[in-house]
């Protein structure tokens, strides 16, 4: 038996198994379905039943927009490859080169892409600890809480780079005493999280200019659906970016491409990173993914992005006006119905599937014992109409349970 410090899957797998034998038993799992128009709209393969996907975490619905899709073909067309399949340090197309370009111009800032969010994660957060992004000596590393699984699935590595903290969610009263204790330290979070909620994010700006805090914030589920270029929670919020600030986000959400991005505060960061690690591996962004990304560069150039965005606040506030959730008010997508038990969260799940609705039932270890529910994901492709026929079902199933 290992030691368990940072992972236990000897306790974990076992609680988590239960939970999604219920799900498997109310076939809430494994549907196979087939496109059959936008919004996000599907039909089930086996039977022929349609509904709409609220539990996509393409926010404004651009995974389908023609502008994205045709920039993946045109992108295959010009490069005539689907991708070199080797370490781009070494060799690189042209096409990321001027992919780069276009999100730094977009974001404010050095953008290093990659083949997902979590490749980057991987492949910076043991360097971080070790010192090789500051001054070559560790940095204590405090992980919140609630850090999505793709930041504390690396702990263990970390733990061999340096101290590795655990903090409760947002409590920056643990934080700043850490800071007080170590001379050096980096906090590891989530900007919006996938089970709702947003870090304190003035806070940890005040920790950092008081105790030089390294900020690695994933804002995977905020990219695109904030900001006049769709910078996201976190980035839309700072005036320009520092050297010890660094930002992740997945651009196969909202941002409607596939893969990931890391926003830098320094150039020279970039050129480290550009060959550690995963980074190193032949395992770029593929020419179609350079090429939908650029689409949706042009979508985020465009007045539609503001549309999309305006469409998404109005179905939020539609939303909370009706449903009460511990997310309410927060002006943020992400949404969690509790209902307490994991049986009653998959019962809950599978009526408004019969409605014509996909949520996904949300249990341990996704969410605490005992707040087990459905979580949503509000979409900025979404006819208030949809919405409001949505509450309706979900105010008549939520009285049945």
């Amino acid at each position: 038996m290992g030691p368990h410090v940072h992972r236990n899957n000897q306790k974990m797998i076992p609680a988590s198994e239960s939970a999604w034998a219920v799900a498997r038993e109310a076939n809430m799992l494994n549907i196979r379905v087939e496109a059959v128009g936008g919004q996000n709209h599907f039909r089930e393969v086996d039977t022929g039943h349609e509904f709409a996907n609220l539990c996509s975490c393409s926010y404004l619905g651009l995974n389908s927009h023609p502008e994205v899709l045709q920039g993946g073909i045109d992108a295959l067309k010009r490069a005539g490859i689907t991708g070199l399949s080797m370490a781009e340090f070494r060799i690189r197309l042209g096409l990321l080169e001027e992919l780069e370009h276009q999100l730094a111009d977009l974001l404010g800032g050095p953008v290093l892409p990659a083949v997902t969010s979590s490749a980057l994660t991987a492949a910076i957060l043991p360097v971080l600890g070790s010192g090789h992004l500051t001054d070559s000596e560790p940095l204590v590393m405090v992980f919140d809480k609630f850090a999505h699984f793709s930041m504390a699935f690396v702990k263990p590595i970390v733990a061999d780079e340096t101290k590795v903290l655990n903090a409760p969610h947002n409590d920056m009263n643990f934080l700043e005493d850490v800071c007080r204790k170590y001379p050096r330290v980096a906090y590891v979070c989530d900007g919006v999280y996938s089970t709702g909620g947003v870090t304190d994010l003035q806070a940890l700006l005040t920790l950092q200019e008081k105790y030089g805090l390294f900020l690695y914030i994933d804002d995977s589920h905020s990219l695109s659906t904030q900001g006049k270029n769709g910078e996201g929670y976190i980035r839309s919020r700072l005036r320009e970016m520092n050297d010890r600030t660094l930002i992740i986000a997945s651009i196969a959400k909202a941002f409607g491409s596939t893969g990931g991005i890391a926003m830098l505060g320094s150039r020279k960061h970039y050129d480290f990173l550009y060959r550690t690690g995963p980074m190193g591996w032949s395992q770029s962004l593929r020419t179609a993914a350079i090429g939908t990304t650029m689409g949706s560069i042009k979508v985020h150039r465009s007045p539609e992005l503001a549309k999309r965005q305006e469409q998404l606040r109005r179905n939020i506030a539609l939303f909370d006006e009706h449903i009460q959730t511990e997310q309410r008010g927060d002006g943020l997508h992400i949404k969690v119905v509790e209902v307490g038990e994991q049986e009653k969260a998959v019962k809950l799940s599978r009526e408004l599937y019969k409605r014509g609705f996909y949520c996904s039932a949300v249990f341990f270890p996704i969410v605490p014992v005992g707040k087990a529910g459905i979580r949503l994901m509000l979409r900025g492709d979404l006819p208030t109409e949809r919405v409001q026929s949505f509450i309706g079902h979900l105010k008549e199933v939520l009285a049945t349970l």
